[in-house]
This record gives structure tokens, C-alpha cells and sequence, in this order.
């Protein structure tokens, strides 16, 4: 069974970021883990993936290390 949960990125803190979908300030930058579980316990993270994530309306967008650094500078960044 795979399994996938959202941690925040660290390094980046909680800069609220724009979502496309909803039209709300309350997308955050999140690392998704996708692991394999035995029994509902993660054991064997297999893909890590940085993402945007509105806590309203759920939407998610890819973040690459160029809108990351963006972030970091304070600059918006937004969900398509």
C-alpha cells in the first residue's frame, strides 16, 4: 500500500502564496512523501516532491527551485 502525507518545507517558512483556483491568499509550500506502508506505518519513502497547497480549497501546483528561490526572496508566487 502507498501512502503520500504533506510536511512544510522548512527552509522556506509560511509565506502565504496566491491560489488560481479559489482566489485566496492560503497556498503554502509543502513536501509531499510518498511511502510504502505495512500496516498503516510508514516504512520506505520513495519519491519526494515540493509542492504548493491551498488549505482552503485543496488545489496543489508543482514548485520548482526557481519559484523557490523566489519565495525565499519574498517575491509572490502563485497556484495556475
Amino acid at each position: 500500500m502507498c501512502f503520500n502525507y504533506n510536511k512544510p518545507l522548512a527552509d522556506i517558512g509560511n509565506i502565504p502564496c496566491y491560489c488560481g483556483h479559489c482566489h485566496n491568499q492560503s497556498a503554502f509550500a509543502v513536501r509531499t512523501i510518498n511511502c510504502v506502508t505495512l500496516f498503516f506505518i510508514p516504512v520506505l519513502p520513495f519519491y519526494y516532491t515540493k509542492r504548493l497547497k491551498c488549505n482552503i480549497c485543496g488545489t496543489t501546483g508543482g514548485l520548482d527551485s526557481a519559484a523557490i528561490e523566489r519565495m525565499k526572496q519574498g517575491q509572490p508566487v502563485a497556484i495556475a
